[in-house]
């Protein structure tokens, strides 16, 4: 077997390639790998956690309790001592 230039030329892209080749498949593997887990995460804090809209909702629900039972503390230090006499 003749070793011409052409021939060392291809065997030594190959060896250069093949091992770049082999860690460009890895890499791509690996963020997929990612992208999904991140997905799940992204379903689970959906699933667990309350929106902002869901929340400023049950703080107004809260507040027009408390805004309730403050007029009704109200109506009831005035009936007893005489409405701020």
């Amino acid at each position: 077997m003749d070793l011409t230039p052409t021939l060392l030329w291809q065997v030594v892209t190959t060896l250069a390639i093949a091992p770049l080749a082999y860690f460009l498949k890895a890499s791509l593997d690996r963020l997929r790998q990612m992208e999904l887990c991140l997905s799940r995460t992204r379903e689970q804090l959906a699933r667990e956690y309350a929106t902002k809209a869901d929340l400023y909702a049950d703080v107004g629900r809260v507040l027009a309790r408390l805004d309730k039972l403050d007029g009704k503390l109200d109506r009831l230090l005035t009936a007893r001592f005489g409405g701020g006499e």
